[in-house]
């Protein structure tokens, strides 16, 4: 029987060529997760003062008339008060406002007492105001990373 001779060039290259390819899926695999962390990094920064004004901006614009929104204030903290246009028996308010690092919402019978600690914590943010500017709200959120974020909402 004839047997054909092995040789350790042979052995040698499909040893490197596998070698070759492990370092490459390795270094492919590292790109690919510091790519990912970016985006994630990215699109958190991103989340928290755009859903904040996105929150606000929805809210006034389901309120369907300009006097019933107006700039009012949760124990002395500035808020965003949308009112209802029911009678006077069922009317209620919605405060926006920013507490304790957090945007909040409280929702209450108008003739209630509103109380800054009663309301629901949306997103946390590190500021955020809320001013007129002519017929325009001018809404500013800055997100825990300093990024700040502001929008003209018509009414």
């Amino acid at each position: 029987m004839y047997r054909k001779k092995q040789h350790n060039t042979d052995f040698l290259f499909s040893f490197l060529l596998l070698i070759t390819f492990a370092m490459f899926a390795l270094v492919l695999a590292g790109t690919g997760a510091l790519v990912y962390r970016n985006s994630i990094e990215s699109l958190n920064e991103n989340y928290t003062s755009r859903t904040a004004i996105s929150y606000v901006a929805e809210k006034v614009r389901q309120s369907n008339a300009e006097d019933l929104i107006s700039l009012s204030s949760v124990e002395g903290i500035p808020a965003l008060k949308l009112s209802s246009d029911e009678d006077a028996e069922t009317a209620t308010c919605t405060y926006i406002y920013f507490y304790d690092g957090s945007l909040c919402e409280l929702f209450v019978r108008s003739e209630a007492t509103p109380e800054a600690a009663m309301g629901t914590a949306l997103v946390e943010l590190s500021d955020f105001t809320m001013e007129w500017d002519g017929t325009l709200l001018r809404v500013t959120a800055v997100s825990p990373d300093g990024e700040e974020m502001s929008m003209l909402i018509h009414l």
